[in-house]
């Protein structure tokens, strides 16, 4: 994830000098079938004075805390020639040896018994690691070179973006490996060759463990390449990964979660599901959100995560840009390789504008706040309730619906592409690793547009601001209708209601601006009747507002903290949003239109 200062030159310093100040770590897996590793940690040329390791407590890719350190124990400490010696648990993740010699080995069990992008999953199949989630580290000892070598089961072979070394696998500070996921397991492999204009060629592949047939496996394969070559048209080469290759480190078992996290030169992406060929479509969604961010946020970096702090949560005001258009663009790759028809790509646009447009926390804050709100939500735990329903929108959603909105405008007045401003941005931040700040995107696109007036306006009201763009005139340029699609449907809020006892519970906190949140009414209430209706089930309740309109009045009765109550309740206008093509509205789609359609939407590999 990290930039890599001076990382050629690193990569070429002796064996000698490598050899002795490098952290060396060893795995083995003696015990996986209980979901353990045994780990041991030697660290030389130890300066004078108290040696503290830790666990992490972040990891790349994610924004909230996790608390790594509850999963390793049976901690100790040694000297050079094997005595032990005293180290002390000073918090939940950190680690003290107060004297010591000028070299020191300690060894741990680590525990992982979850599959996904974040955590460890150890078990007779695999061992699928997270090297924050792993590893023990010394903070005074960031920039020092780490080997590790794996003692392996028998059928088991090492994927990982490392370098191979002598029997030891190699990065050359904390930043890289803490970036290097690994796959220990009997996978399957395969690669092809990516050629750059300039004539650089690079190996992409696949490294698949999971269940699957050859012709599932010779299909996904085929279909990865179109999302790669698609992905490579937008900036207009891959990027120059550290070994001249990426790999994507799939799984794909029922216990899995299913999961993706970028990283430099690989990605890892966990699927739950019987087979490859069960799971292809789900786990091409995620190949191609995820080679995506090899160009935006793995070298396009926003300055607020660079470099990446394990210590603690790491908060971005750019993830509407990093994760947003990301999102945008991988919908895009896969309608544009053929993999998704038109229609589909377009429905999944009009689920994201209903969940955006139809948000009170969109409606009240900006893409820059969802994107602080990530160090709470992005797989972060809480056990006491939140009121995200009230205040957040997924910056992945956020983001989406506004890279759709500004490549629409530059299409259609500026006759420039999303796709221009990508390849601007990445050669100003990208090829640079400069890291970005929000004024360096608004400066770019007004650079793009020769309007820097047009840049300061859109960054304003879509970036700075909460205002949200015309999608229905947008849309329509590329024969598009967004509508209300149950406008003439009576409606009391999206909330969670379930049949409990012969009632109706509300199960989410009441929806800001929603009839039920007009009302009174709260999560935790029971409906039980509405005007003479008795409301026993939520078929009941559903069939109640099919006989009403927008705008009738209906009286409630609920129980409240044990209590019976009534209220009155105003129906509303259903707010869903819908987008459909002029073909299925039955509409025509005159030449223009078919034009500014396929422009945006045709492949954009040059055959």
């Amino acid at each position: 994830m990290k930039k890599l200062f001076l990382i050629t030159a690193l990569f070429f310093i002796s064996g000698l000098v490598l050899a002795q100040d490098a952290i060396e770590y060893t795995l083995s897996f003696e015990n996986a079938v209980h979901h353990e590793a045994f780990i041991s940690m030697m660290i030389p040329q130890i300066p004078a004075g108290p040696l503290k390791v830790r666990m992490s407590r972040s990891s790349p890719g994610r924004y909230a805390t996790h608390e790594f350190g509850k999963n390793i124990y049976d901690v100790h400490a040694y000297d050079a020639d094997g005595t032990e010696i005293d180290i002390h648990q000073t918090e939940g993740d950190v680690y003290e040896i107060p004297k010591h010699k000028d070299q020191v080995k300690i060894t741990y069990i680590l525990f992982g018994n979850l599959v996904d992008g974040t955590y460890d999953g150890i078990d007779h199949r695999h061992a699928h690691l997270n090297m924050p989630a792993t590893f023990l580290w010394a903070p005074s000892m960031q920039e020092r070179p780490i080997k590790v070598k794996f003692i392996l089961a028998p059928t088991w072979k090492v994927a990982t973006q490392l370098k191979p070394d002598n029997g030891f696998y190699y990065a050359p500070n904390l930043q890289y490996f803490m970036d290097s996921p690994i796959e220990l397991s009997d996978y399957r492999t395969s690669a092809w060759e990516v050629a750059n204009p300039d004539g650089l060629k690079q190996s992409v592949g696949i490294v698949f463990h999971g269940a699957n047939s050859d012709a599932a496996y010779t299909n996904f394969e085929s279909k990865v390449k179109k999302i790669v070559n698609e992905e490579q048209a937008v900036y207009g080469e891959l990027p120059k990964y550290d070994y001249g290759q990426y790999r994507f480190q799939i799984d794909v078992l029922p216990t899995n979660n299913g999961d993706g996290m970028e990283h430099r030169n690989s990605t890892c992406i966990t699927n739950q599901g019987e087979s490859l060929d069960k799971a292809e479509a789900s786990v091409l969604s995620t190949v191609a959100h995820e080679y995506f961010h090899s160009w935006n946020v793995e070298r396009m970096r926003p300055k607020t995560i660079e470099p990446f702090n394990f210590e603690h949560a790491n908060m971005s005001d750019g993830l509407w840009f990093a994760e947003g258009f990301t999102q945008y663009y991988g919908n895009l790759a896969l309608e544009r390789s053929n993999i998704k028809s038109m229609d589909e790509f377009i429905t999944t646009q009009g689920y994201y504008l209903n969940a955006v447009l139809n948000s009170p926390g969109a409606n009240k804050y900006s893409p820059i706040f969802m994107s602080q709100r990530a160090v709470f939500v992005d797989a972060g735990v809480a056990i006491d309730e939140t009121n995200n329903s009230n205040i957040f929108s997924s910056y992945y959603l956020y983001g989406d619906i506004t890279a759709l909105a500004l490549d629409l405008t530059l299409r259609y007045q500026f006759n420039l592409t999303l796709d221009d401003y990508m390849r601007a941005v990445w050669k100003a931040h990208g090829k640079t690793e400069i890291p970005y700040q929000i004024k360096d995107l608004q400066k770019i696109l007004g650079e793009v547009t020769q309007s820097p007036d047009f840049a300061k306006f859109f960054f304003s009201k879509y970036i700075y601001g909460t205002e949200k763009a015309d999608y229905s005139s947008l849309l329509a340029h590329a024969g598009f209708v967004f509508t209300r699609a149950k406008a003439d449907e009576a409606w009391i809020g999206n909330h969670r209601f379930t049949t409990s006892d012969g009632k109706v519970m509300i199960n989410s906190p009441a929806i800001q601006g929603t009839p039920i949140y007009i009302a009174g009414l709260d999560a935790g209430d029971a409906i039980t009747q509405m005007d003479d209706t008795k409301i026993t089930n939520v078929n009941d309740l559903n069939n109640f507002l099919k006989s009403k309109k927008p705008g009738d009045e209906v009286k409630v009765y609920f129980e409240s903290f044990g209590q019976d109550k009534t209220t009155t309740i105003k129906l509303a206008n259903d707010p869903t949003i819908s987008v459909v093509s002029y073909e299925n509205a039955g509409k025509e789609v005159t030449p223009e239109i078919a034009k500014f359609r396929a422009a945006w939407l045709n492949s954009k590999v040059k055959n």
